[in-house]
C-alpha cells in the first residue's frame, strides 16, 4: 500500500497541472519550490537542459506515475 503523502495545496495544484498539460509547464521562480515540494516526495524529478541549466524541467517518477490518478482526483472538501 502506498505511504501517506502530505503535500501543499499549491504543489498539488501544480501536479494536477502537470499532468492535465502533459508536463508543458515552465519551471521557474513561481513553480520551481513547489516541484522540489514534489521531488521531496518522490512523485517528481528534476533534470537539466543544456539551454536551460539544472532543475529546469521535471519528470513523473514511477510513483508519482502510479499515484498520478489518486493524486489527481483528490480534492479537499469535495463530494463525489
Amino acid at each position: 500500500m502506498p505511504e501517506t503523502i502530505t503535500l501543499s495545496e499549491a504543489a498539488l495544484s501544480l501536479f494536477r497541472l502537470h499532468i492535465e498539460r502533459h508536463g508543458q509547464i515552465d519551471v521557474n521562480d513561481s513553480t520551481r519550490e513547489l516541484y522540489r515540494e514534489l521531488a521531496r516526495a518522490g512523485l517528481m524529478r528534476s533534470g537539466s537542459t543544456f539551454r536551460d541549466g539544472p532543475e529546469s524541467i521535471y519528470r513523473l517518477t514511477q510513483e508519482g506515475f502510479d499515484r498520478k490518478a489518486e493524486l489527481a482526483g483528490c480534492v479537499k472538501g469535495s463530494e463525489q
